[in-house]
Parts: C-alpha cells; structure tokens; sequence
C-alpha cells in the first residue's frame, strides 16, 4: 500500500504528542537503570517528544551557549536562553522530537543508552561534541546542557518525560514526516536545533 497524507489528522496527532505519557524515565527503566523495562513502550514506529518535567532550578543552571558548525566552516553561536525554552509558562519544555518508522521502544533505547553513567567527557564549552552514535541525540544533548553533571543517566531518568504517538508501517511514512516536522516547527525543542551548512 501506498503512503499517503493524512493532513486532517495531523493536528489531533499533534494534540496527542503534547500529552506526556511518562513524566519521569525512570518509571520505564529497570532497577539498575540499565535498560528499559520490557513491554512499557510500542514497538511499532511512530513520533516522540522527550520533554523536561523536572525542577525549573536544575535547567535553568544549564550550559546556555551552544556553537553549531555552520555555512563555509564558520562557527554559529546559539543561546539558549529561558524564553526560547519557554519556562514563564510554568509548563514541560520540549527537549527533542523525533520519528521512528519501525520501533518506538528501540529508537527511545537508543537516546537514552542507559548502559553509560555519562556518555561524553566531563567539561567542555560551547562547541557541540561529537557524540559517539548518531542515534543518541537526547542523551548527548543533555550532556551539552550540564557539562558537569558526572551522572547524566539519573538526571534524565527523574527528570524527562515521553510522549508519542503511535504511528507504524510505511503507510504512515509521509505523516511521521510532516508530523515530526510540525512538532519541531511549534515547540523549537533546542537539542533538535541544525544550521545550514
């Protein structure tokens, strides 16, 4: 079957991101904080919102600057300041967006890498690091935020939420596109922030 568009419905699967379905990770994870619990995410495809529900406080302590490699090698600089965060509104702050056309629940294993402590060096500046997969944005996005913070995987675990919604088969591809890229379009979750190069 053909993918086709589902524009009249993209709004209500946009309503439907918006609604945290786990707002803390660590109610996802086992005991060790090693691995998801089995069973407690889709594994079907479908699009995901990581989101900061924890203590303001902690956030606003966060590494605000961010340089991303821009067009013709020149570096261009980012604050990420309370408003682009939106933190007067007193409510979770979109952290990432992302789509998955086969597995939710591996996709999210994946962000999280849950088998590290801290997946990058301690330190750094402003440069966003390189990261060691492609595929564990969440994670080293975070880790960019709280450069100091030794222990990133409890930190996330008590204080990001998820949300998705369920979305599977290449029937659904198109959708899981334009439905990615409205919820990046209106939240302006900052670990999914890229320059033109």
């Amino acid at each position: 079957m053909a993918a086709t568009i589902s524009g009249g419905s993209l709004g209500r699967w946009f309503e439907q991101l918006c609604r945290i379905k786990h707002t803390q990770l660590r109610s996802i994870v086992t005991d060790n904080n090693e691995a998801l619990r089995p069973n407690q995410l889709p594994r079907q495809g479908g699009v995901y919102a990581f989101w900061w529900t924890g203590n303001y406080d902690l956030l606003t302590r966060r590494n605000r600057d961010l340089v991303l490699h821009g067009p013709g090698g020149r570096d261009v600089h980012l604050a990420i300041d309370d408003d682009w965060l939106g933190l007067a509104t007193g409510l979770p702050v979109p952290l990432y967006v992302g789509k998955n056309a086969d597995s939710i629940a591996s996709r999210v294993g994946k962000h999280l890498r849950l088998k590290d402590v801290r997946m990058l060096p301690l330190g750094g500046d402003a440069k966003k690091a390189e990261r060691p997969t492609t595929s564990c944005q969440l994670r080293g996005g975070v880790e960019h935020l709280f450069p100091d913070e030794e222990d990133t995987r409890t930190l996330i675990l008590d204080n990001v939420g998820l949300s998705y919604v369920k979305l599977d088969d290449d029937a659904h591809a198109a959708n899981r596109f334009y439905l990615e890229d409205l919820a990046i379009g209106l939240m302006h979750p900052p670990l999914n922030v890229d320059v033109e190069r």
